[in-house]
């Protein structure tokens, strides 16, 4: 089970790019832990997040000499906002409920019409919609296993039954 995790993960990061330097605003970047933790970090221009020897997810904070290494296995979540004036206690919230789903799963907390992805472990586009605030979403037709499902503010990882 770890091992789809840590492929998730990696197809998170050629899904979205995310092993590349971000933009010139800040962004807000969580990382949602298994054990219910969220650690947050400001991002600024020169700043890098990628990926080392598919163990650890890497976060170059140059702006304030800080170097975070996070194992795959530990993380849940992680979400990307860009801002350029961002609250102290500001975490997304977006949500699938119930995970693990079997027929129909609730998307919670979006905010405005966004455009909905689910990708399969092996990075195929199984599924694409638009969703708008709290939303429920019929999976009963893929199969059973572990997807990705991407939204405009973050990366979910859905296990169907």
């Amino acid at each position: 089970m770890k091992r789809i995790i840590r492929l998730g993960l990696l197809l998170i990061a050629m899904v979205t790019g995310f092993c590349t330097q971000l933009s010139a605003q800040s962004a807000l970047m969580s990382v949602f832990m298994n054990d219910g933790t969220v650690q947050t970090f400001i991002m600024e221009e020169n700043d890098q997040v990628y990926f080392s020897d598919n163990t650890y997810l890497v976060i170059e904070q140059v702006s304030v000499s800080n170097v975070t290494n996070i194992s795959l296995a530990e993380i849940r979540k992680i979400t990307c906002e860009e801002t350029m004036d961002v609250p102290e206690n500001q975490v997304p919230s977006v949500a699938i409920l119930p995970n693990p789903v079997h027929d129909v799963m609730t998307l919670r907390n979006l905010k405005g019409s966004q455009k909905v992805q689910i990708y399969s472990i092996h990075g195929q586009l199984v599924k694409s919609f638009e969703a708008n605030g709290d939303q429920d979403v019929d999976v009963s037709s893929l199969p059973v296993g572990l997807y990705l499902v991407r939204t405009q503010s973050c990366i979910l990882k859905m296990i169907k039954l």
